[in-house]
């Protein structure tokens, strides 16, 4: 009867060596490098997600411009006061995105990571936005 070992090399039947799984300092460094290419790819990941929500302001930035444009032309040569204003007259000129939430004001609306700002003119010049 032949007796079994767990060790890594083993004697096979014509007296050569038999190599059979990983040493302790091999499956370490498959370890480490997981680890790094892990982190490499979370850094990333946060990049993305940064310029994704300033993407996002400055599309909803280029939106309330726009809306101001279509809200003066279609309420008597006038700028909006509020981005509330441009959200709820008919025709309706600014349509948030989903998850964008207007303040009590209606001066600055909230989304993930970013916030739109209006401040109206008072001289009746059209109305400033600012993204933060």
């Amino acid at each position: 009867m032949k007796s079994i070992r767990c060790s890594r090399a083993q004697r096979n039947d014509d007296g050569g060596r038999n190599d059979e799984g990983f040493t302790l300092v091999e499956i370490l460094i498959s370890i480490v490098l997981v680890g790094i290419l892990s982190a490499v790819v979370v850094v990333g990941i946060g990049n993305l997600t940064s310029k994704g929500s300033s993407s996002a302001c400055a599309a909803s930035l280029d939106a309330a411009k726009a809306g101001a444009v279509v809200f003066y032309s279609t309420n008597g040569n006038k700028f909006p006061d509020t981005l509330q204003a441009m959200t709820t007259t008919s025709p309706e000129t600014l349509t948030l995105p989903s998850g964008v939430a207007l303040d009590k004001t209606g001066m600055s609306a909230t989304g993930s990571g970013w916030t739109l700002t209006m401040t109206a003119s008072k001289s009746g010049n059209a109305p400033t936005f600012a993204c933060s």
